[in-house]
């Protein structure tokens, strides 16, 4: 009886053992591949809020879900399985007709490791120029010290060339020359670093200094902290790494117009996307 009660115990465990490995020979639960990692931005201006798919695969492939214009995907940098992905994107609507014309169909290659920031940017409309569609960036983030890092990306087309000027309030004269001159659409400028603290940015129409096209604060590190550190960054946080997004007006009338309220969006904007934040900042 002894002797078959240590069989059956035997037999019990060998199928445990068994069970635990796949046909590849791994351990069961979730394997994690080598990944990428992107983020998406909507800049085109004249149409539903979209929709980002992967539609090669379920796993290690977040969607990004009715991002408006001048928004981001949620949750910012995702990691998606490395390699040859299938991507398509659609208008996000509840009319079936609508949202299964897609609006890009494509195939990116993302190398592990990489971090990557996708830009939706153009026209949708028929007949407008440029027309929409994906703009990849690999993003290599500095590590700036003591400072911030900071980029320039002109993703709205309908904005033209633009001169901006950083001052530490809006009340400040204008430097003698803009910070950043003549910056085009499609430019996507390297880091640069300055000193900490707060700042404004101010655009205008390359080559004047009549009216200003938009004046658009940088934001500052939140008060609050978790566990007496802050790790979103801002402004005046050193370590904090931006990419300063310039965005053209949303066509009126169009879906993606906003011509009242908080998120107004009928004029030229910057927007200040935190790629990087602080190491940490003891309280």
């Amino acid at each position: 009886m002894r002797i078959q009660r240590l069989a059956v115990a035997t037999l019990a465990l060998i199928g445990v053992a068994a069970c635990s490995k796949d046909k590849g020979g791994h351990s069961t639960g979730a394997i994690t591949p080598p990944l990428a990692y992107i983020r998406y931005f909507n800049a085109v201006g004249d149409t539903l809020s979209l929709d980002f798919h992967a539609i090669d695969q379920i796993e290690f492939s977040q969607p990004f879900l009715a991002v408006p214009f001048r928004g981001i995907g949620l949750g910012s940098y995702q990691g998606y399985q490395a390699g040859s992905r299938k991507i398509r994107v659609f208008p996000n609507s509840t009319d079936i007709a609508t949202t299964s014309k897609f609006l890009v169909d494509t195939t990116l290659t993302l190398s592990a490791g990489t971090y990557y920031t996708i830009i939706h940017t153009g026209f949708a409309r028929s007949g407008q120029a440029p027309k929409q569609g994906l703009r990849v960036i690999e993003d290599a983030h500095p590590t700036p010290g003591a400072t911030i890092a900071l980029r320039v990306i002109h993703a709205g087309p309908a904005a033209g060339n633009v001169d901006l000027y950083i001052t530490s309030t809006a009340a400040d004269p204008l430097p003698a020359i803009p910070t950043f001159a003549n910056v085009s659409y499609g430019t996507v400028q390297t880091y640069s670093t300055r000193a900490a603290g707060a700042f404004v940015i101010r655009g205008y129409a390359a080559g004047t200094t009549t009216t200003a096209l938009f004046t658009n604060t940088a934001p500052l590190a939140p008060a609050t902290t978790i566990s007496g550190n802050t790790y979103v960054g801002g402004a005046d946080a050193a370590g904090t790494v931006f990419t300063v997004m310039v965005y053209g007006a949303a066509t009126v009338g169009s879906t993606a117009a906003v011509t009242a309220g908080a998120g107004i969006n009928t004029t030229p904007k910057v927007v200040y996307w935190i790629d990087k934040g602080p190491p940490g900042i003891a309280p």
